[in-house]
């Protein structure tokens, strides 16, 4: 099933160099662009001329040339498109240089944040036991983590962003799972960096408010989006109960400070001298 959305970072918009130096018109078309990429059955990628990709967004060609010219979009509409390698990192090793998108004969466009993006997903899907049989690598070959004879349930840690990476896997003789956000069962011990896009999960969450005699509504929506745009930033590894645990506390200390300084409200009968109001 299509993701119904996509994570839009306004800040990324804005600092974006090479979209900076396009016109208004090309901006707009750019956008746009993004919903046909994001509905593309290839996630990311469009295997049409530019021409016909106007023509379904309504805009002129020129803007989309413009795109192209300045960086923003890449691909080809003829000839051979070159491969799309992705090195991942994790803290200040790289591993081993992935070909997202194969050399191939155009047409084909794309966007390679996209593209990145949706390999971290699915390498963060790798760690259930179902997705490790059925979710092949880019190129149809077994992800670098899995081995026909290697434990489904493991694999690398990763981070969203330019600094992504995939750590060492670790196995064992017995595992233990909990739920995954998605509804995956996933192995309770496999430890992965922060992600945008993660949300906690109901089983840990649940178990975690309760240590902490919190309810559910003391984690809301922007308190999570909160802690996530903290963690993304830093090289920490966790596991999902372990994050859960960490947005409870993180969740407590603002309880605590809302309680600590209440916000001041004011009464029909207040006198308004005793405020400091003069009229």
């Amino acid at each position: 099933m299509k993701r119904p959305s996509f994570q839009f970072y306004p800040a990324d918009w804005r600092n974006n160099a090479k979209l900076r130096r396009c016109s208004w018109e090309a901006r707009g078309v750019w956008i746009e662009l993004l919903g046909l990429l994001h509905d593309s059955d290839n996630y990311g990628v469009l295997a049409w001329p530019l021409k016909e990709i106007a023509q379904a967004l309504g805009a002129p060609l020129k803007a989309l040339k413009e795109l192209v010219d300045k960086g923003v979009l890449y691909g080809i509409d003829r000839d051979v498109c070159e491969p799309f390698i992705y090195t991942p990192v994790s803290g200040r090793v790289k591993g081993e240089p992935v070909a997202l998108l194969p050399a191939q004969q155009g047409p084909v466009w794309f966007s390679p944040r996209m593209v990145r993006d949706e390999y971290v997903r699915n390498r963060a899907g790798a760690s259930t036991r179902f997705a490790a049989k059925n979710t092949p690598s880019p190129g149809g070959e077994t992800p670098p983590s899995q081995s026909p004879n290697s434990t489904p349930g493991h694999s690398p840690t990763h981070r969203q962003g330019e600094a992504q990476g995939d750590g060492s896997t670790s196995s064992s003789s017995s595992t233990s799972t909990t739920t995954a956000p998605n509804g995956a069962s996933v192995d309770a011990r496999q430890r992965f960096e922060m992600l945008e896009g993660w949300q906690p999960d109901e089983v840990s969450l649940r178990t975690q408010l309760r240590l902490a005699a919190l309810s559910a509504a003391d984690v809301t929506p922007a308190a999570v989006l909160e802690f996530v745009a903290f963690w993304i930033t830093r090289s920490t590894a966790d596991t999902q109960a372990g994050w859960c645990n960490r947005l409870v506390a993180h969740a407590k200390r603002q309880a605590a400070k809302a309680a600590a300084n209440p916000a001041p409200t004011a009464s029909a009968d207040s006198d308004w001298a005793s405020n400091g109001v003069r009229l």
